[in-house]
């Protein structure tokens, strides 16, 4: 999933449709790169309906604000957020969804991380992967045949770009969520062997585990500092739109992200060919893989109008209009049972490494504390920029973590 820009887009949906028909669903939202989606839905839903969807849309400071609105009384009807974590954290303002009809209508894959205790608290949005997208003209222009799955292969491939005059990655080290996104797939294997991914959480939360106590963190740290080594000449400069562009035009051969980036590629080269490689990990090759889950969650407010927005996510749920919307307007993999295959060639790769048995991870990242996420990705760009060594950065990662398990006590 995309998180956390650095710009903030708003978007209001209900003055340009028509007012006063039916009822008025107030709905924030983040994935401002979704707007247009968000957009097309709203008028679909008002036109068949009579109803109006009043979306608001923020990135940046999503999470700050909507604490805000729910502290302040001002709580949307419909709400976003993660999955995991976040089910204790909204907790107290969230309708439970275990007997809605519609649920049923959801593969039970997706709904285990909105499932606590049996019962289900947010509607998964969107199933999604991530892991390194390849160019794949230019690994057949350059003779690269074998996929990498190790770190020295990846090493091997990018000297091999970088023989021929190419940038071998772009980095997007300015942005602080791709640092954790990237860092944390290295981990996934071991963090695995901790009793399971709740049992690695678990450990880190009550103290029995601290970061600089897990060897295979030297892995992560290699492949960060990898990419950076073969990331052009301002690795921390770089950003989502940077990636998307250098290697829709060819400059760079390999970024890390998912599969929500391919809509921004192909705005810049719409018959680019491209392709997920199986991440490195700290652990053996045949533990390489991606990334895949549903963890971008709706939640209906307990507080707000429950019947309205009920009704409106039965709708995206069972409508025709609405079992299509995620593979054919968003172009991701959707949670409902019997959708069509979106045509997107990530979202098809996914299937067909799924198919092919290449291991996939939760994002067991979204099981730490709420607010970890940023503070972790934010440390991690200090490393990247040379302000900390890893040892430095180790310790800061755990008093990090300490601090917000103990101030969500």
């Amino acid at each position: 999933m995309r998180r956390y820009l650095l710009a903030a887009v708003m978007l209001v949906l209900g003055a340009a449709l028509v007012m006063g028909q039916g009822k008025t669903l107030k709905l924030f939202f983040y994935s401002p790169e979704l707007t247009d989606q968000y957009n097309d839905m709203a008028r679909a839903y008002q036109a068949e309906t009579g109803n109006t969807l009043d979306i608001t849309v923020n990135q940046a400071d999503y999470v700050t604000l909507l604490r805000a609105r729910l502290n302040s009384g001002d709580i949307p009807d419909v709400f976003m957020s993660s999955a995991y974590a976040d089910n204790g954290t909204y907790k107290d303002y969230v309708y439970d969804l275990t007997d809605a009809d519609f649920m049923k209508q959801l593969e039970p894959s997706a709904l285990s991380g909105v499932t606590v205790g049996g019962r289900i608290t947010g509607y998964p949005f969107l199933v999604q992967s991530h892991s390194f997208i390849y160019n794949k003209k230019i690994f057949k222009d350059a003779g690269i045949a074998t996929l990498p799955r190790t770190l020295p292969e990846y090493d091997a491939v990018a000297q091999k770009l970088k023989a021929r005059g190419l940038q071998p990655f772009a980095t997007g080290y300015k942005e602080w969520w791709v640092l954790p996104q990237t860092a944390w797939q290295v981990l996934a294997p071991a963090a695995e062997s901790y009793g399971g991914f709740p049992g690695f959480v678990a450990k880190l939360n009550d103290g029995s585990l601290k970061f600089k106590a897990i060897k295979e963190m030297g892995t992560l740290f290699d492949v960060l500092d990898l990419i950076k080594k073969y990331g052009g000449p301002k690795p921390m400069e770089s950003d989502f739109n940077d990636q998307c562009s250098l290697l829709a035009t060819g400059k760079a051969a390999i970024i890390h992200q998912g599969n929500w980036a391919e809509d921004t590629i192909r705005k810049t080269t719409p018959d680019i060919d491209i392709g997920f490689l199986a991440g490195p990990v700290a652990g053996p090759s045949s533990k390489a893989g991606i990334m895949y889950d549903s963890n971008q969650t709706i939640r209906v407010a307990k507080d707000g109008q429950v019947e309205a927005s009920l009704a409106w996510l039965r709708w995206l749920t069972t409508s025709a209009y609405g079992k299509a919307w995620i593979p054919d307007k968003i172009k991701q993999l959707s949670p409902i049972k019997g959708a069509k295959a979106s045509t997107a060639e990530l979202a098809q790769a996914t299937v067909a490494m799924l198919a092919a048995r290449v291991p996939s991870y939760p994002w067991y990242y979204q099981m730490f504390p709420t607010g970890t996420e940023q503070g972790l990705g934010i440390i991690l760009q200090g490393y990247c920029a040379g302000q900390t060594n890893r040892a430095q950065t180790l310790d800061a990662l755990d008093a990090s973590y300490t601090k917000i398990v103990n101030a969500s006590r």
